[in-house]
């Protein structure tokens, strides 16, 4: 025989199992929010390996004048171009004529040389002395002289030589001479040269002579000029550049030079002036000693930046000051729902990786123990202070709170925390201020100085790292590259 069951006795039963488990799961909810102690303990927000977003200002451009001293060059070119040329005992056609053969000899004054603008002027004069012959069909030879004689005065030309001056993206310098001028010096009778029984005048005759002789040295002209070792001494400061340069015990300048550009060309005298331009990212680091990193001298490119310098300015702070400041803004938070009460006593704020941080609300009441919150700090530039707008509930928290105090989320806490959780971060502009006058008028090596004067700091941001707060200021100043010839 076959028992049956009651059906409502079944469902009864049903029912009461039910109310059991959740009686079961409420009690075991309790126990994980109380753990056993009376208070809200959640588990800390893990710590992400993930790295904050670094702050970063726009490239900005640092004015490096530079100056290249051609007397060396000049000299060479003295010595490689013969001051004398030519030789009375060798004739030849004088330009294109068949009927006028003669030997010349010449002989070079030294250089005169300047520089304006971009292009070197090297000028000379050249005397000349000559023994010829006109061969006139049907007629006699005409033999002619001028300047033979040890006694004789030699008629002079004036050469004149232009080379405009580059300095190229390989960072060599280039020119390109010409004859600008070879002409008799004057036209009096001294600077003459006739031909008595044919009246004429062939000064013009030997000058043309000459100008084909000059041309043919301008190659070597050039060459010389691009002997030039400018690049050694751009790479030099280059170099000084990528290293830090230490302000105080822990705080750092860095430069970053990324690449260099320049102005037009411009000379004076012997010297030629390259209006160079650094384009760089520099910052004030504080901590350890940074990694130098040097970076081969890139092509020279065109132009020159304007405006002035910006200067990041990182201040690194670790939280517990921070937490004090917070500990003074949200201590006596209280909130009360239902006859129930919670204290905010004390705050700690610290860094869980990825740029957030984690603050800790120590509370008291009703409910006693922690709370976890966590979000990502920012900076309000209108009230100068650093504030987390978008902190929550921990994922652990809220497990906490779902269990057995969703009354803490429902009465506001979150909002209250996220509202008044804020600290003060401009003090960083003062300190900023004087660690950059320190560090913009010093010398940075031999023959390297860096000039400047701060105008403006204003803080940009704030980071969190898992170590400390880094507040970022960007710095505008006026500063200069001076490279001197002890470089």
């Amino acid at each position: 025989m076959t028992a049956w069951s009651d059906p409502d006795s079944a469902s009864s039963n049903r029912g009461r199992i039910s109310l059991l488990v959740l009686l079961a799961m409420s009690v075991v909810g309790l126990w994980w929010f109380t753990r056993s102690d009376g208070s809200l303990r959640p588990d800390r927000p893990a710590v992400s390996a993930e790295d904050a977003e670094p702050l970063e200002l726009p490239v900005s451009s640092l004015p490096v004048p530079v100056q290249v001293d051609l007397v060396t060059l000049l000299d060479e070119v003295e010595k490689h171009v013969p001051s004398r040329w030519g030789d009375l005992s060798q004739p030849a056609a004088l330009g294109d004529s068949t009927e006028n053969t003669a030997a010349i000899e010449l002989a070079r004054s030294p250089f005169r040389a300047s520089l304006e603008g971009n292009a070197a002027t090297l000028s000379a004069i050249v005397a000349y002395r000559v023994r010829g012959t006109y061969h006139l069909p049907l007629l006699p030879d005409v033999n002619y002289a001028c300047a033979t004689d040890p006694e004789d005065v030699w008629p002079r030309l004036e050469v004149v030589l232009h080379a405009p001056i580059d300095l190229a993206s390989d960072w060599s310098l280039r020119a390109t001479t010409e004859v600008q001028r070879l002409d008799p010096l004057t036209t009096d009778a001294r600077d003459q040269c006739e031909v008595t029984a044919l009246g004429i005048d062939i000064a013009d005759r030997v000058a043309s002579a000459a100008r084909d002789f000059v041309e043919s040295q301008t190659p070597a002209i050039d060459s010389i000029v691009g002997t030039a070792d400018v690049r050694s001494s751009f790479e030099d400061w280059w170099s000084v550049l990528a290293e830090p340069i230490q302000l105080d015990d822990d705080i750092w300048l860095e430069i970053r030079p990324e690449a260099v550009s320049r102005g037009p060309i411009q000379g004076q005298g012997s010297v030629v002036r390259i209006p160079a331009s650094l384009e760089a990212r520099p910052r004030i680091v504080v901590g350890d000693r940074p990694e130098s990193i040097q970076r081969p001298l890139p092509p020279l490119g065109a132009g020159v930046g304007d405006g002035p310098l910006q200067i990041l300015v990182e201040a690194f702070g670790e939280y517990g000051e921070t937490s004090r400041l917070l500990t003074e803004a949200l201590a006596g938070i209280r909130i009360e729902a239902g006859g129930r009460t919670l204290e905010v006593r004390a705050a700690r704020l610290s860094g869980i990786g990825a740029g957030r941080v984690a603050l800790e609300a120590e509370i008291a009441g009703t409910v006693a123990g922690r709370l976890f919150l966590v979000g990502t700090p920012i900076y309000d530039a209108e009230s100068g202070y650093a504030s987390v707008p978008d902190l929550a509930f921990s994922v652990a928290t809220t497990s906490l709170l779902v269990s057995g105090a969703s009354w803490i989320a429902d009465a506001g806490l979150e909002a209250l925390l996220q509202e008044r959780a804020r600290w003060p971060v401009d003090a960083v502009v003062e300190w900023a201020a004087e660690r950059l006058h320190e560090g913009l008028n010093r010398s940075l090596t031999p023959g390297v100085r860096l000039e400047g004067t701060v105008h403006d700091v204003e803080v940009i941001g704030v980071r969190a790292t898992p170590d400390g707060l880094v507040v970022g200021a960007a710095a505008t100043a006026d500063a200069t590259l001076i490279i001197t010839e002890e470089n």
